[in-house]
């Protein structure tokens, strides 16, 4: 029975581990060659994120993570804390009271 219990836990979380793409809008690079490999390098770094493409032109990054080992809240504080820039969910939607008073 003890094997059985142990067998469903495994089962489950590995079930529960998703490797998901999320775009991130980034507002404040200035430049196409040092602001993107500096979100980059940034973000390659943290564990769990399996790719990053970020584009000057489209002011995004394309971040491919593990949902088990890091969120896309940790991602984006992240980018936030080493490059300044502000960063935010490409599909997120504010509310009026956050916009006003800046909330991520």
């Amino acid at each position: 029975m003890k094997n059985i219990i142990l067998l469903l836990y495994i089962i489950l979380s590995f079930s529960q581990a998703e490797e998901i793409t999320k775009t991130f809008n980034i507002k404040g690079m200035m430049c196409g060659m040092s602001c993107p490999a500096k979100v980059k390098e940034t973000t390659v770094k943290l564990d769990g994120v399996k790719a990053c493409d970020v584009s000057y032109e489209k002011s995004s990054a394309v971040i491919t993570f593990d949902t088990e080992l890091i969120s896309e809240n940790t991602i984006a504080k992240t980018i936030t804390d080493y490059t300044y820039y502000k960063v935010e969910l490409a599909n997120e939607k504010k509310s009026f009271w956050d916009k006003l008073f800046n909330k991520n």
